[in-house]
């Protein structure tokens, strides 16, 4: 397994500690539910629909949640004893004229004080605005080392000239590579279709690397095949969102998935395992 001794030289204690309440301690590997939704597309359900999912998640074996910072204040904190929590910076919403545009909306400062184990930001590379986006990354990378929390950079390839990408895997590893040279500490990508295709993807990182989900419009039995799929490859985890809270059963499907994750196979991402052995 690849050794990344960077993270033993640069003495980030802060960083690996936090991780270290993201990733499973034995896999290595960490299932993440975002339900920063309700900025994008409205309500996900009922005033107290994001305590009552935490708490779901939380039994069902999830290792982290991704909610904005006035939506973690109604989640109550016992929640948080056995999973992390990552509060995401970015917001835009279905309703304006660029649906790609992305603004921050809060600080790290802030994610400290609510108690948060790492940020999110969310990148449409493509985007018109995509100037903008990157340079939020940039400065909110700056922010995370000099606190020592670590960042969870969201790329995705959208905008008015981008359609299907013709090379997938190129596609998923520049947006990986802007991640990486930017700052983030983790990158969450879309699927390259394939697990051999995802482990090139995986192998052009030095980060670890997360799978989106996407829209739950194929039932529970996809999504957990779905999901079980890309455990199969090298990657460092899942963050699942609608395949998860929009499930017929969704506390089934997120213990079936955190399941399938942590058990049954090599080691995860290759960046991942010294991250936490030298914390």
């Amino acid at each position: 397994m690849f050794d990344n001794h960077g993270w033993r030289r640069r003495g980030d204690s802060g960083k690996r500690i936090r991780l270290s309440r993201i990733f499973n301690p034995h896999s290595r590997r960490a299932l993440v539910v975002p339900m920063d939704h309700s900025v994008t597309m409205g309500p996900l359900g009922k005033a107290d629909h994001a305590d009552r999912t935490a708490e779901m998640l939380a039994a069902a074996g999830a290792d982290a949640i991704v909610v904005h910072k006035g939506r973690a204040r109604s989640i109550n904190p016992i929640h948080f004893t056995d999973m992390g929590l990552i509060i995401h910076l970015s917001a835009g919403t279905d309703l304006a004229l660029d649906r790609t545009g992305k603004v921050l909306v809060g600080t790290v400062e802030e994610c400290l004080r609510l108690g948060a184990d790492a940020v999110s930001v969310h990148v449409n590379v493509g985007s018109p605005t995509e100037s903008a986006q990157l340079a939020d990354l940039g400065a909110v990378s700056s922010a995370c080392d000099m606190l020592g929390i670590p960042l969870l950079a969201m790329m995705y390839a959208r905008g008015p000239n981008i359609g299907s990408p013709v090379e997938l895997v190129d596609t998923l590893s520049h947006l990986a590579a802007i991640a990486t040279d930017l700052g983030a500490d983790l990158v969450k990508l879309d699927y390259a279709g394939n697990r051999s295709a995802m482990n090139d993807v995986v192998h052009s990182c030095p980060l670890p690397v997360l799978v989106a989900g996407g829209p739950s419009d194929s039932g529970d039995e996809s999504a957990i095949a779905f999901g079980g799929e890309v455990a199969e490859s090298n990657v460092a985890g899942l963050s699942f969102g609608r395949l998860i809270f929009g499930a017929d059963e969704p506390q089934r499907v997120a213990a079936e998935l955190s399941r399938r994750l942590h058990s049954g196979r090599p080691a995860a991402s290759r960046a991942l395992s010294p991250t936490l052995e030298s914390a």
